[in-house]
């Protein structure tokens, strides 16, 4: 691949190292995996990243992008859809999100022991808090969208909600990928549902 710009090459390993992963773990992703994989040398490697570290780093931050903008889209969808009352809203989100982790559910499993993995490394471990920084600011934005949407405020601050939301979330996720149990997460999520909706009242 002589003439492939850097940014694409880059794309490709990031690629390649989410295929190795997701079949064996973030242990099975070295470099040499991953060139092979990418079908590259390790010249090409080194050139678009200066280390494992880095690559790690760039993986994180993709997948991150990609849950989030899939909990966008899931709002975008429940916004767009008949429901007004805040209750089913939330509700219709989190299916939303449930339809895609039963979907990419190896990206998930990848990014949480990506998570578990930048919190024991010290060169990561900033972008475990990181990550979370951006999963609070984004579903407070989400929620301030939710509650003019269905015309509620509030009764506690909204980065309260936000880390209570984003702390459930996490909840359904890790529970759903350890028994596979569908029926048993949209239980959860109506639990959840109304327990968000009832942090508020009417505007």
């Amino acid at each position: 691949m002589p003439n492939m710009p850097a940014a694409e090459r880059r794309v490709k390993l990031l690629e390649a190292a989410y295929r190795v992963m997701s079949e064996g773990g973030v242990a099975a992703g070295t470099t040499r995996a991953i060139v092979r994989e990418a079908g590259m040398s390790l010249a090409a490697f080194h050139y678009c990243f200066d280390s494992r570290e880095e690559m790690l780093r760039a993986l994180i931050v993709d997948l991150s992008e990609r849950e989030r903008g899939a909990a966008r889209l899931a709002l975008a969808a429940a916004e767009a859809g008949t429901v007004t009352d805040l209750a089913g809203t939330v509700r219709m989100a989190l299916l939303g999100y449930l339809d895609h982790l039963e979907q990419r559910s190896g990206e998930e499993l990848l990014l949480l022991e990506l998570n578990h993995h930048a919190l024991r490394t010290p060169a990561l471990r900033e972008l475990a808090t990181e990550q979370y920084r951006g999963y609070y600011d984004g579903i407070q934005q989400l929620l301030v969208g939710m509650a003019e949407q269905t015309g509620v405020r509030w009764r506690v601050g909204p980065e309260q909600v936000a880390r209570l939301a984003v702390t459930l979330t996490d909840g359904l996720t890790t529970t759903w990928l350890a028994d596979r149990d569908s029926a048993a997460a949209r239980e959860t999520i109506e639990t959840i549902a109304e327990m968000v909706a009832g942090l508020a009242a009417p505007a």
